[in-house]
């Protein structure tokens, strides 16, 4: 977890920094410039939260076990408690409407991290959340 300094900003002073992020973020304006962008201004540890924020969000939209999602995410039972309280709260509506447009694209990109972390040796009926996910996008996550 990333280290947050005690001595609190001012939040006048933290809505107008904010406000500055936001606009920064606002010119990259395409993939290449965000992801430089990105490359700068967060941390290897930050990078891998935000990631891991996103597929948890989207396993938790497929209704995936919250302890299948701390399996191949590799992230404490208690941090997917929070997330998925926060996420059942509707504390992410503009990550859900994301999800709810482009939840195939994003299954595309975690098919290989969970190809390689759940093998088919768990077993039909430990693996049937990952089933019902291939059937509702038409297609295998597991190349057999």
């Amino acid at each position: 977890m990333p280290h947050i300094s005690s001595k609190e900003l001012d939040n006048k002073y933290f809505k107008n920094i904010y406000n500055q992020l936001i606009s920064v973020f606002d010119t990259a304006g395409n993939k290449r410039k965000s992801d430089a962008l990105l490359k700068e201004i967060l941390t290897e540890t930050e990078k891998i939260m935000f990631a891991k924020r996103l597929a948890v969000n989207c396993m938790l939209y497929e209704e995936v076990s919250k302890t299948y999602i701390s399996e191949i995410l590799l992230l404490s039972p208690s941090t997917i408690d929070r997330l998925s309280m926060q996420y059942e709260s509707g504390l992410y509506p503009y990550i859900a409407n994301i999800l709810k447009n482009n939840s195939k694209t994003i299954w595309n990109i975690l098919e290989e991290m969970v190809h390689t972390s759940v093998s088919r040796k768990l077993g039909k009926k430990r693996l049937s959340w990952l089933d019902d996910i291939e059937r509702k996008y038409n297609r295998k996550i597991f190349k057999t």
